[in-house]
């Protein structure tokens, strides 16, 4: 089976019916997800698909990515996508290098995250991603 690549993201305005940036920032947390990791990490035992990119195992400190995604979440840098209160994608650095969080749960707010390469950066007409 083939897949398909997505089609460019977009960071987009917040919406205006949905909670305040901040709000939903303290809400969100990254659990990660055991299908990107080879080895033991708070996301479970190491499942690493085959497709899937490698997580850097030097990330085993998960409070520290909630802390960047939720830096993403204030900043704005989010899709005009949203399941219930949160974005389904968010944008951060860390250390350097640009990640996309994917929501996972709409109702607790957890995300999983992976790099992405410079072709992949989502469209930001505002600079918001300028941050690093």
């Amino acid at each position: 089976m083939r897949h398909r690549r997505p089609r460019k993201r977009v960071i987009a305005p917040w919406p205006d019916d949905r909670p305040v940036p901040a709000e939903v920032a303290n809400r969100a947390s990254y659990v990660g997800s055991a299908e990107h990791k080879a080895y033991p990490s708070p996301a479970g035992h190491p499942a690493l698909r085959s497709d899937a990119s490698r997580c850097d195992p030097r990330y085993t400190d998960f409070e520290r990515i909630t802390q960047v995604l939720r830096e993403g979440i204030r900043r704005r840098c989010t899709s005009g996508i949203f399941e219930g209160d949160f974005p389904k994608y968010v944008w951060g650095w860390l250390d350097g290098q640009l990640y996309e969080g994917r929501l996972v749960n709409r109702q607790q707010g957890t995300y999983k995250g992976y790099p992405l390469e410079e072709a992949e950066t989502p469209s930001d007409d505002d600079g918001l991603l300028n941050w690093n």
